[in-house]
């Protein structure tokens, strides 16, 4: 009976260790979305930035050539 006791509580001790471990990846993953969408929002704001750049450049090179 003894044996029955301790292989259940070593059960219960996986199963709790795997419950915690299952919400410590769900976290990690949201983690990660939120990381991925940040990284997108500032690849979209280089973006945007070597636009506004280039646009400048041709600007200036338009008014050189006058």
């Amino acid at each position: 009976m003894e044996i029955i006791e301790t292989l259940n509580s070593k059960v219960d001790k996986l199963i709790h260790d795997y419950e915690k471990l299952r919400l410590e990846n769900l976290a990690l993953m949201q983690e990660i979305e939120k990381l991925k969408n940040d990284n997108d929002e500032l690849v979209r704001n280089n973006q945007d930035m070597f636009l506004r750049i280039d646009s400048t450049l041709t600007l200036i090179k338009a008014q050189r050539s006058e």
